[in-house]
Parts: C-alpha cells; structure tokens; sequence
C-alpha cells in the first residue's frame, strides 16, 4: 500500500477515527529518532534564519530528533 493509498483511507474515517490517528503521528513523530540527512537540514535551516522564534523550535526539534523522547542527557 502506498502513503497516497493510506491517506485516503485516512480520509474516508469518521473524524473520531481520524483523530486517533493524528495522535498516533504525532507520538510516533516525537518519538523517532532522525536520520542524519534530516538533523543536517534543520541544523542549516537554524543557521539561515534570523527569527529568534524558528530557532528556538528548530533547536528542539534537533534535540529530540538526535536523542528522541527518551533522553537520558
């Protein structure tokens, strides 16, 4: 099955449905660890931007992309 077919499966749910499954993305998002292409595209995008802001979140989503949620650091 492919992520086009999955999707619309998705959006044939009723919205209770849909939601479960919005949860799980996001739990399984926050608990993945990035591979190295991605930490390297976040890291050159804090160091292109001059927003304070879109630093700080691309800072932590560095850290909780290299360490996961499950940090010991």
């Amino acid at each position: 099955m492919t992520a086009r077919q999955v999707i619309h499966e998705l959006e044939a749910l009723p919205p209770d449905e849909q939601a479960e499954v919005i949860r799980f993305a996001y739990r399984l998002d926050a608990e993945r660890q990035l591979t190295g292409p991605e930490l390297s595209s976040l890291a050159d995008k804090m160091v292109h931007t001059s927003d304070l802001a879109e630093v700080a979140l691309v800072r932590d989503a560095i850290v909780r992309g290299f360490y996961g949620t499950n940090s010991h650091a």
